[in-house]
């Protein structure tokens, strides 16, 4: 991306820009911003900086760029959330306006930037971004937010879901916002509309919010366009629409951001942003509809993590393997109060597992690395 990089600041959509297009299928927020969010995506998930070091002044040149394109802090370019599904045959944006994507995007941008420049030292550059951020989010609010309804636009799930998981949403609105976003799930059959930026928020809103069992029931089924919809339409790969139209990508990777919540919400594997690298690990699983046991395994840079949970009457066991030199946070899907062990012993009283209390009236323990076998009445 650096090397595709233009000298007004430009990333192109494309890199290598092998294929130069023009307008907005060169120039979109939501593609350009990958040269920062996945350098700090990178720097999470391994601990590594070097890319956010090294690429550092690239970053600042692009979010320069989309700074000059602003009017008024807010952004009007790009494709938005491409290949959501409207009336229209699929492409750009339809359910939500272009310019409440980009200046979502651009928002995220600031925010990553703070906490890059943060990491790096540049006390200045941190406060520059942060002042932005809020200039932006209060020009984001005033532009697109309904206060008096608590929607964003029209209300489309991207509409939505993006600034809940952004924290643009007013504390005193986001549970109102959260609320029409499940409605507008629900008015779409349980189905998803939202496209390839905006399907990854979708999900994230609603697990952050704690209602994981509206993504199941939005993805186990085949009847409206999703996943079990492309199958029973004869799919062997994942297609760019979420009909399976034949006259579209056929072998697209875009809207596979359904791993993230097997993983991270599901099985309940995730990596802790205040310690990258996995050096503190986050275990929160989330067991919904039918599913009686899901596991997960992931190759970290510290080593293999494993987690395992099942379920049947009134038990939930969840075993853990936590690598050396890591530790995890172990937060449990029972209610407060409920009796539980570890390895047949009572979590009470031991040196080895440190009670954190309740997260989200969970019952929240530390542990170092090792093998842990809980279970919880």
């Amino acid at each position: 991306m650096t090397d595709a990089q233009r000298p007004n600041g430009l990333v192109p959509s494309i890199a290598p820009e092998y294929v130069r297009f023009n307008g907005y299928f060169r120039d979109s927020p939501e593609w350009g911003s990958a040269l920062i969010l996945a350098a700090w995506q990178q720097y999470v998930w391994t601990g590594d900086d070097t890319p956010l070091r090294a690429h550092y002044d690239a970053m600042q040149r692009y979010f320069d760029y989309l700074t000059i394109r602003a009017e008024g802090h807010l952004l009007s370019h790009g494709l938005g959330d491409w290949y959501d599904v409207g009336p229209k045959p699929p492409g750009v944006s339809q359910l939500t306006p272009i310019p409440l994507v980009a200046t979502s995007i651009y928002y995220e941008d600031a925010l990553k930037l703070e906490r890059i420049a943060t990491h790096l030292g540049r006390t200045t550059d941190a406060q520059h971004y942060a002042a932005l951020a809020d200039q932006i989010a209060e020009a984001f609010n005033a532009r697109f937010l309904d206060t008096g309804k608590a929607l964003y636009a029209a209300g489309s799930q991207t509409a939505q879901a993006l600034p809940l998981v952004l924290g643009l949403a007013p504390d005193a609105q986001r549970d109102a916002v959260l609320a029409h976003l499940v409605e507008a799930v629900r008015a779409a059959g349980n189905g998803t509309t939202a496209g390839d930026v905006g399907y990854r928020y979708l999900l994230r809103a609603l697990a952050e919010g704690g209602r994981s069992d509206v993504i199941f029931e939005m993805t186990n089924q085949s009847e409206r366009p999703g996943y079990g919809y492309q199958l029973a339409h004869g799919a062997t790969s994942l297609t760019e629409a979420w009909d399976a139209n034949p006259n579209s990508s056929q072998n697209h990777f875009m809207l596979g951001q359904i791993i993230e919540w097997f993983y991270h919400d599901l099985a309940g594997l995730a990596p802790d942003p205040a310690a990258p690298g996995f050096a503190n690990i986050i275990v929160r699983p989330n067991p919904v509809g039918d599913v009686t046991w899901a596991e997960a395994r992931y190759d970290s840079v510290r080593g293999p993590i494993a987690v395992h949970w099942n379920r049947d009457g009134g038990h939930f066991r969840l075993n853990v393997t936590v690598p050396p030199n890591a530790r995890a946070s172990i937060q449990l899907p029972v209610e407060s109060g409920s009796a539980i062990t570890e390895s047949g012993q009572s979590v009470s009283g031991r040196t080895d597992i440190t009670s954190a209390g309740e997260i989200d009236g969970r019952p929240a323990f530390e542990v170092g690395a090792g093998h842990y076998e809980f279970r919880a009445d």
